[in-house]
């Protein structure tokens, strides 16, 4: 496989928890803005989509999958190098 596209895979991989992270955020302040506001002033909810649910699930897999990269990058770091020249 091509060089190019492998490094471009691990960076992929490597920041691709970013985006699970920005939903979840994304979809707890959108709970804030959405019902926990109006509650405090006395509104009723104005739908009922589970904001805080759905902000769990995205930061278990921002989790998860941060945590699969430090590994990732853990054992790579500690693997020994190879010289290609020294055979």
């Amino acid at each position: 496989m091509n060089p190019k596209v492998i490094r471009s895979i691990i960076a992929l991989l490597s920041a691709g928890w970013l985006a699970p992270l920005w939903l979840g955020v994304r979809f707890y302040l959108d709970f804030m803005q959405s019902e926990l506001w109006p509650a405090v002033y006395g509104q009723p909810k104005m739908n009922s989509f589970p904001f805080l649910e759905a902000a769990k699930g995205s930061f278990t897999v921002t989790c998860i999958w941060l945590g699969v990269v430090v590994y990732f990058w853990a054992y790579r770091s500690f693997t020994p190098k190879t010289d290609p020249g020294s055979a």
